[in-house]
């Protein structure tokens, strides 16, 4: 196996290309965002942004990591410790996926992964501080397979308790199919969160429903998903997988996450993206379900100490 090779190239500012056996990654500086993954068949199987233009609106969260909150906030507010955070909203009212888009990273080292780091300073927006590690690597799954691997590192710089939550939002497209319609889903999961029509998570345990595992869809087709799930069911290795699969070519894009990590994963179809309409479909992994910082069963879980760290590892398969 070759090692990897890094290059710093031009994305509207820095970024850099990972290679490693046919296979590449173009990350770039604006929130550590995965623009391209190539896992060595010729072509990007990521639904990532076009343009350095795009990348800065930021429509359809793109490959973007969510940070230091997952998922919507209702209405943009919460109170913590007696602290009233009032936060940006979208359209819909809420806040939405955190404020990892807008840092711009650094590099700290590069070799057989590419490490970044960011840090924002507490503000009026988010009072807390924290440091952000996010280290990309390619690597082979075994013969066909071709893996890339994310971990991300949220450290605690504040004095206090804080708010801590990660995911990422990777968007899938496979060569040769431009609609998702014929993608096949499974998803080993016992639990589906129920929410409002914008999203939130309903109250209390009106929030969680049983469904039989795994969850088994044998064609998209105009199926519209914007579903969180939980209760994930590990296999025998311990890890959980969610896979779609293309029946024409064979292909499968598996996303591989720890369930102690991250127990939630989201499935997103793409509806209102202004590109590609459904021909992308979202695998997210979650460290906690959407509005955490708001519900009683969530906010002790989503604390994290002065100076400790909250980490999550996804890796994605393409066979």
């Amino acid at each position: 196996m070759d090692n990897a090779t890094v290059t710093e190239v031009d994305f509207g500012g820095k970024a850099w290309r990972i290679e490693q056996d046919g296979a590449s990654a173009l990350i770039a500086a604006r929130g550590a965002t995965l623009i391209e993954w190539d896992p060595g068949i010729g072509q990007s199987v990521i639904a990532g942004y076009e343009s350095p233009e795009e990348l800065r609106e930021g429509r359809g969260s793109r490959s973007r990591i969510l940070a230091p909150y997952p998922g919507r906030i209702k209405n943009g507010t919460f109170t913590w410790e007696g602290r009233q955070v009032t936060l940006p909203i979208f359209s819909d009212g809420h806040a939405r996926h955190g404020l990892a888009s807008e840092l711009e990273f650094v590099l700290v080292s590069q070799g057989s992964t590419l490490q970044l780091r960011a840090e924002h300073l507490g503000d009026d927006e988010w009072p807390w501080s924290f440091g952000l590690d996010v280290i990309f690597a390619l690597g082979s799954g075994g013969e066909g397979v071709s893996n890339l691997s994310i971990s991300i590192h949220l450290t605690n710089l504040s004095p206090e308790p804080a708010p801590a939550a990660l995911g990422w939002h990777p968007l899938f497209t496979f060569p040769n199919s431009p609609k998702i319609t014929n993608l096949s889903l499974t998803v080993p999961a016992r639990t589906l969160i129920a929410t409002s029509q914008d999203l939130i998570p309903l109250p209390g345990e009106a929030a969680y429903t049983g469904i039989h595992a795994p969850v088994v869809v044998d064609r998209v087709g105009d199926r519209q998903y914007d579903s969180i799930y939980t209760g994930l069911v590990p296999n025998d290795e311990g890890v959980v997988r969610t896979s779609v699969k293309e029946p024409k070519s064979n292909h499968e894009i598996t996303l591989i996450q720890e369930p102690g990590e991250s127990p939630n994963v989201v499935i997103w179809t793409g509806e209102g993206l202004t590109r590609g309409y459904r021909e992308a479909i979202a695998l997210e992994p979650y460290s906690h379900i959407p509005d955490a910082v708001n519900r009683a069963d969530s906010k002790s879980t989503v604390a994290l100490a002065p100076g400790q760290t909250r980490s999550m590892t996804a890796t994605v398969s393409f066979t």
